[in-house]
């Protein structure tokens, strides 16, 4: 009882100190609350934000790669190449490609012009209109007429047109195509065109050369029958000239015959007779060389010709072989002659000689052998001179046929007083 009235005493007495305390924390209270209300401004309160947390001293890396591949580029706008770790890249999207329209490949020559001579060792401009696409290449070529391959080359040409110039080489004349190819990228033919030349020999200056004087170009042959080559030749290989005729398009030599010449560093004038095969029908070449082909001595020369069955209503003919026309022969000789007479198989053949003042120097009948070959000798009188007319007639009916030739006479060469 003693302790629970000191309790009460010290309560009582702390009492009024007490209610002292809280009275002066209102009054502080009510004044704050008064400054604070004359001191806010309008418009709501300011709120307050989150601490800023600052970055630390070590900076925190990137990922060494990042896949980018799911981002999407804006339509129609190219995605930027972006570097993302280390050797990696990702490409822009390219924009499409306009593929141009193909059109349709053809070609064709200008110039030169059908026919044309062309001379063997000089240069000559060939030209013409092309249409083709970009990958797509010109070829020049010169090909003979029996398809030897003499020289071919790339030009350079436009959309539209090319040009190029073509130098023949020395070693075929006669008949032969300048040809214009469109080629693919693999090689194979698009659009080709031909052109016919004649290619002529230069021979001033030349060491070697092979000239063919006949056949002429579209002669007649007749199968079974001998048809005459002649020409002229200037260091022929082994002294062998070599003659053939080429079928199938003149790509198939089907008849061959060759002879030799005698020695001689001069031109020398050559002759010979290839048989036409019996069953051969139709376009052909005649063909005379020396030398192995594509080596650098190499001869050759080429003509087309056509080739008749014996049964043809045109399959007819004579031809004079010897002498050659505006040959010289000497008064008061033997002059020798040949030839062939077409689809005459041992028929008769007559022949006459005649000076133009109307004299007949030599008149003879005779008949061909089983091809079709003839050959006589006239005698020529010591006192005639100037030109004179061959005349040779060869068949009968049907087959009849004749050729004629003219030759000069001249005197003989005045004797030599002896000692």
């Amino acid at each position: 009882m003693a302790q629970k009235a000191q309790l009460l005493s010290f309560f009582q007495a702390n009492k009024g100190a007490r209610r002292g305390r809280w009275v002066v924390l209102l009054l502080a209270a009510l004044l704050g609350w008064l400054l604070i209300g004359c001191n806010t401004p309008e418009g709501p309160l300011p709120t307050l934000v989150s601490q800023v947390v600052l970055p630390s001293a070590t900076p925190t890396s990137l990922p060494a790669t990042m896949d980018i591949s799911t981002r999407q580029p804006v339509s129609g706008v190219a995605t930027p190449v972006v570097a993302v770790g280390e050797g990696t890249a990702v490409k822009p999207t390219p924009k499409p490609s306009i593929t141009p329209t193909a059109v349709d490949s053809l070609i064709n020559i200008s110039a030169p012009s059908e026919n044309a001579v062309l001379v063997l060792g000089s240069p000559t401009t060939a030209r013409g209109l092309v249409q083709r696409n970009p990958d797509e290449m010109v070829y020049l070529s010169l090909v003979s007429s029996n398809g030897r391959l003499l020289t071919e080359q790339v030009v350079d040409a436009s959309d539209f047109g090319w040009q190029a110039d073509i130098i023949p080489p020395p070693y075929v004349s006669g008949a032969a195509v300048i040809r214009a190819d469109l080629r693919a990228a693999d090689g194979t033919v698009l659009s080709s065109y031909e052109v016919p030349v004649w290619l002529a020999l230069n021979k001033e200056g030349l060491d070697r050369y092979l000239e063919m004087f006949r056949p002429k170009i579209d002669e007649k042959g007749v199968g079974g029958f001998n048809i005459f080559f002649d020409g002229e030749i200037l260091l022929a290989v082994n002294r062998t000239v070599t003659l053939s005729i080429w079928a199938e398009n003149c790509q198939r030599r089907v008849a061959q015959q060759s002879f030799v010449l005698g020695a001689s560093n001069r031109p020398v004038y050559w002759q010979g007779f290839v048989i036409v095969p019996q069953n051969l029908v139709g376009p052909a070449c005649a063909v005379a060389s020396t030398g192995d082909p594509g080596s650098e001595t190499w001869r050759e020369a080429s003509v087309p010709i056509d080739v008749l069955a014996p049964t043809d209503l045109e399959a007819r003919g004579v031809t004079i072989g010897n002498p050659p026309p505006d040959r010289e022969v000497i008064a008061g000789q033997e002059l020798f002659l040949y030839g062939t007479a077409l689809n005459v198989s041992e028929g008769p053949v007559s022949l006459s000689i005649l000076m133009e003042n109307g004299r007949v120097i030599g008149q003879s009948s005779f008949t061909t052998d089983y091809w079709g070959y003839w050959e006589t000798s006239v005698t020529i009188p010591l006192d005639v001179e100037g030109l004179a007319e061959i005349t040779v007639t060869a068949g009968e009916e049907d087959t009849l046929s004749e050729s004629k030739t003219l030759i000069r006479v001249i005197p003989p060469p005045t004797p030599t007083p002896g000692p």
